[in-house]
């Protein structure tokens, strides 16, 4: 499953992805204006979201192997909160911080 949130800078892609016997979670942002890209899930807001801890070391990777219910939750939960507007701004401007300290790879 995917599904695409634009934002105003950003579009979000959110997925739940099947490969043979396991299951992957992921939310890609893609910087409309820079042609760059990167996994967020382990953006400290989106974390919170989650309520996981940002010490859990299995969900500090940028896809998150889940079992399959948890995955459709978080997918659920995932495509939720990035569909708020106000969520959605604020995690924008989180994103331009991100991209002043770290690297987005180039689309």
């Amino acid at each position: 499953m995917k599904k695409t949130i634009n934002g105003k800078r950003y579009k979000f892609v959110i997925g739940f992805i099947k490969d043979k016997n396991n299951f992957y979670f992921e939310i890609e942002a893609i910087d409309l204006k820079n042609k760059t890209h990167s996994f967020i899930n382990n953006v400290n807001c989106i974390l919170s979201q989650f309520d996981i801890d940002s010490h859990d070391g299995e969900k500090m990777e940028s896809m998150w192997k889940v079992k399959e219910k948890e995955g459709k939750r978080f997918f659920k939960q995932g495509v939720n909160f990035i569909s708020s507007r106000s969520f959605r701004e604020y995690l924008e401007r989180q994103l331009n911080l991100d991209q002043e300290l770290g690297e987005w790879n180039k689309y």
